[in-house]
């Protein structure tokens, strides 16, 4: 594959999310930014201009933009879930992003509730790095219940 090559393309997307992703995960597990959690590996993937959607009905709606609103975002992120687990993701490719599909295992801070959902992360790249997240579950009142005391 040369550097040109859609496929390598894809491919460097696909090892940038899941690493990211793997971040995340250690973030969240970590207790995020109230427990002083290190947001610098996740912020390595995401490009300065980077913004990400919430839907209106979970807990942290909204766009959030910039490195710094992302790192707002999952401020409030982990004080919503106490822990995250993501499986069986799924990639789809196209031209500048990926599409993927996978399960969310979660804990909600707030009523020890567990949540096990699909997710979709609709995602932009730009050199290289994440520019923009799109995320869609496949249940937000499911979410919204789970976090609600």
């Amino acid at each position: 594959m040369s550097a040109n090559d859609p496929e390598a393309s894809s491919h460097n997307r696909m090892a940038t999310l899941n690493s990211f992703y793997d971040a995340e995960q250690r973030y969240v597990a970590a207790g995020g930014a109230k427990a002083g959690a290190d947001f610098s590996e996740m912020a390595a993937h995401l490009h300065p201009e980077v913004i990400a959607r919430q839907g209106p009905t979970v807990p942290y709606p909204g766009d959030w933009h910039g490195i710094a609103g992302i790192e707002r975002f999952f401020a409030v992120f982990t004080e919503t879930w106490s822990t995250l687990n993501l499986t069986e993701i799924q990639y789809f490719a196209g031209e500048t992003g990926l599409a993927i599909q996978m399960r969310m295992q979660a804990t909600s801070v707030a009523t020890g509730k567990s949540l096990d959902t699909l997710v979709g992360h609709f995602l932009i790249f730009e050199d290289g790095l994440i520019r923009e997240f799109n995320v869609f579950y496949h249940d937000p009142v499911q979410v919204r219940e789970a976090t609600q005391p």
